[in-house]
């Protein structure tokens, strides 16, 4: 389509939100994929899958330009990106019947929702995602139009369908459900046969990825460099298994609530309320918005069905940018509340409660724009920098995980700083695979995994630190010593070195809760993950040399950042328990149980604790708890000593032969 066509109005709002979301765009790497997608896009490397191919070419020529460093040149293309987005949805708002004051309040809605907001600030992938999905609603709209309909609005609805597995893997949900919408409107064998032929054109753009992984570069998810590692890489048969719980009513009934609760943080009481209006009153418009609204309803059916995530803070952070379509579409119904429901109203009240509802929408804009402002914000970069700055001089530094891995290799691969350390990745394919890992299915990595660090360990003259203990060194017997940030690593009997970098050495270490201006709460959970490793790590550190009253502030800076983390509270629980505060102890159990109701660890400790104090009773029923949730012979064990001690012998002879 030509540009003009989408009108003024659309260009306008597209300007409107790149002004603002350049405002608050982060100047540097962010957590998460962030890091991943940066170093991808300059190396022309190929993040994890599905390889993401038309953003990667997208954000490679962002990545040329001769201005800014390479985060703020690819966090920029998603600042336009979204707001392109922004653009389109007004556009699709337009083209759904909306009149001018409900395509504002659409286009507000959606472009001042926490979720949009987020991914346009740092380099992330859902904004070009989200102009897929709203490029392929209008084309599915134009292709049932009984005035556009026809052989070139096919090919352009099914080219954008092929395109749109490959921006997201949740796309392909609701452009099922589209294709199904288009195609029944004239159902023929013949346009069947060609909607498969344009969409396969449309997907055919993933051959980009076995033709780059040919050429060997520095960052490589999958090694695709023929069709059948393509497919597996695809299928994510070495990416982890999709399913975390099995099928449960209540946990359904729990990622529904919660889900919803996210969409409706994110779109605001007032666009909620609004969009809820608009199912009520947008009359004609529901010809247009029911279908793209059985559309988006099948990302979260997906996200239920095939994932079973459980509902809490650390999952729905992840999931939270997959539900940005349903935003889309929950906007367009608050639009249709104003186009609709003003309407029905008298007159002399139309401009008034339009009025109103422009406030509103505006001072959520307002308050939005204060929680995702990352302008000057470094964290991240800071995060990686800290963990290099702990290791000496040609040391080797083990990585696992998106923020150890890929916001130290921007600072050292790209910034330049510390090139001297050897950064190895243990999870995945980065850095020229040191593992092996490629070879072979991901149920063997662990063991392969710790049989090459015992080796590096045994024969390595340079320090080895980890950003982490794995459990397998931990239970291989491998020692750890906390550097701050880090753990030097060494085998049993061997002595490590007595190295220790200046910068841990200073007394002035930063708490996790200066280091987030604003208050922790403005910020997701992802980035409140790197700053709580400061307040931790000097925890750990000060708990390891038996200084625990010194310990106890440090644990508490951390469960205050991580209010909703349930190891940080656990963790504060036990320190507080050592210090003899069993009120604390109690209440931050209780708080990680409520935080965690699918985990059974909150519910023994809480079951110990009880224990302790001699409340046999309570003691057995949190230890019962904990076994419904996941069965164990030792929790049945437990339960059946607890219910004994209390002096119920008959319960505690059914809990025994449980166990």
């Amino acid at each position: 389509m030509r540009w003009t066509r989408a009108g003024v109005g659309s260009l306008v709002a597209a300007a409107t939100a790149a002004f603002v979301y350049g405002l608050t765009l982060s100047p540097s790497v962010g957590a998460g994929d962030s890091g991943e997608l940066i170093l991808a896009a300059h190396s022309l490397g190929i993040p994890h899958p599905p390889g993401y191919p038309l953003w990667l070419l997208l954000a490679r020529c962002a990545d040329l330009l001769p201005w800014g460093t390479v985060a703020l040149r690819v966090n920029a293309l998603s600042a336009l990106l979204s707001a392109a987005a922004a653009g389109l949805l007004y556009h699709l708002a337009a083209r759904s019947g909306l009149n001018r004051w409900g395509r504002i309040a659409a286009t507000l809605v959606f472009g001042g929702s926490t979720l949009v907001w987020d991914s346009a600030v740092q380099a992330e992938v859902y904004s070009l995602a989200t102009i897929v999905f709203l490029a392929l609603a209008l084309a599915a709209i134009r292709a049932r139009s009984s005035r556009s309909a026809g052989m070139r609005a096919d090919a352009i609805f099914f080219l954008a369908a092929g395109v749109a597995l490959l921006a997201h893997q949740t796309l392909l949900f609701p452009a099922l459900v589209l294709a199904a919408w288009v195609l029944l409107r004239r159902p023929s064998p013949g346009r069947c046969l060609a909607a498969i032929a344009w969409t396969l054109a449309g997907f055919s753009l993933v051959l980009l990825l076995p033709v780059r992984s040919g050429a060997h570069p520095w960052l490589d998810w999958g090694h695709d460099q023929n069709l059948a590692a393509l497919w597996d890489n695809l299928l994510r048969r070495n990416y982890g298994g999709l399913r975390q719980n099995p099928f449960r009513l209540s946990l359904t009934a729990d990622e529904v609530t919660a889900m919803g609760g996210l969409v409706i943080a994110s779109c605001g009481f007032v666009g909620a309320a609004l969009a809820a209006v608009g199912t009520a009153v947008s009359g004609r418009r529901r010809a247009v918005l029911l279908p793209l609204t059985f559309a988006v309803l099948t990302i979260p059916a997906a996200l239920v069905a095939f994932l079973a995530f459980t509902p809490d803070a650390e999952h729905l952070a992840q999931i939270g940018p997959f539900l940005i379509p349903v935003i889309a579409v929950a906007a367009l119904w608050a639009g249709s509340s104003l186009a609709g429901g003003l309407g029905r109203l008298p007159r002399a009240a139309r401009t008034p409660l339009g009025a109103v509802c422009a406030v509103a929408l505006l001072a959520t804009c307002g308050l939005h724009f204060r929680l995702c402002d990352r302008g000057g914000f470094k964290l991240p970069e800071r995060y990686g920098s800290d963990l290099l700055s702990s290791v000496p001089n040609g040391a080797t530094l083990i990585l696992d995980g998106d923020n150890e891995t890929f916001l130290t290799a921007y600072v050292s691969r790209i910034e330049g700083y510390r090139t001297d350390v050897t950064l190895v990745n243990r999870r995945g394919y980065m850095f020229a695979d040191p593992y092996g890992l490629h070879a072979f299915p991901r149920s063997r990595w662990a063991e392969i995994q710790r049989r090459v660090d015992l080796e590096r360990l045994k024969t390595s003259r340079a320090p080895v630190f980890y950003a982490s203990p794995p459990m397998d060194l931990v239970q291989a017997g491998v020692q750890f010593e906390n550097r701050g940030l880090v753990y030097l690593a060494a085998l049993p009997g061997k002595a490590a070195s007595d190295s220790r970098p200046e910068s841990v050495a200073v007394a002035a270490w930063p708490r996790s809760s200066d280091l987030l201006p604003g208050g922790p709460e403005r910020y997701d959970y992802v980035t409140r993950k790197l700053a709580i490793s400061y307040s931790g790590a000097r925890a750990q550190m000060l708990w390891e040399e038996g200084r625990y009253a010194e310990a106890l502030p440090w644990f508490e800076d951390a469960a205050r950042v991580g209010f909703d983390f349930p190891a940080a509270r656990m963790n504060l629980a036990v320190a507080a328990a050592a210090a003899g505060k069993a009120e604390v102890t109690l209440s931050e159990l209780l708080a990680a149980l409520k935080l965690a109701p699918y985990d059974p660890e909150p519910s023994a400790r809480i079951a110990v604790l009880f224990a302790v104090a001699g409340r046999y009773r309570d003691a057995a029923f949190y230890f019962e708890r904990a076994y419904r949730i996941r069965p164990s012979a030792q929790l049945a064990g437990n339960a059946a000593r607890a219910w004994s001690l209390a002096g119920e012998r008959k319960r505690a002879l059914y809990w025994e032969a449980k166990g």
